[in-house]
């Protein structure tokens, strides 16, 4: 369950800061802050406050440091999602629906993807990633 709504948390929150700089920005702000606000004016307004701020980061970012900027920004928001769907399992549903309707609307270099490979065997393994994560998992012993 944990990995679950970390990966859940993580794919909202690359989607919420993917559309930072762009023309759907303005939408995943407003659906982002309400989902986070949870019906609290006073939380809405300090998410949307906290999201203005990030995005103001990446557009004053030089271009090359951009990625790098955006990876920080999503790590904290990825925290502050699952800290949400833990205590607030409703929730769920609602970043799902919140992901779905904002990756839609993002430019098609801003999408993002989460592959899942598993793999088995004994040995050395090298793993690369770009503009990403790789999380490995032991599996249980038999």
């Amino acid at each position: 369950m944990m990995e679950a709504v970390a990966e859940l948390a993580m794919t909202g929150a690359a989607t919420v800061v993917a559309a930072m700089a762009t023309d759907a920005w303005q939408s995943a702000r407003t659906r982002a802050a309400a989902l986070l606000g949870r019906g609290d004016e006073e939380q809405r307004e300090l998410a949307e406050t906290r999201l203005e701020r990030a995005a103001a980061e990446v557009e004053a970012a030089d271009p090359g440091d951009r990625d790098e900027v955006r990876r920080r920004i999503a790590a904290a928001w990825q925290v502050r999602l699952m800290d949400l769907v833990e205590a607030h399992p409703e929730t769920e549903a609602e970043l799902r629906r919140v992901i779905e309707e904002l990756s839609g609307r993002l430019p098609a270099a801003q999408q993002s993807w989460v592959q899942h490979i598993t793999a088995e065997g004994q040995g050395s393994v090298a793993q690369g990633v770009m503009f990403g994560n790789i999380i490995n998992h032991r599996a249980a012993p038999e």
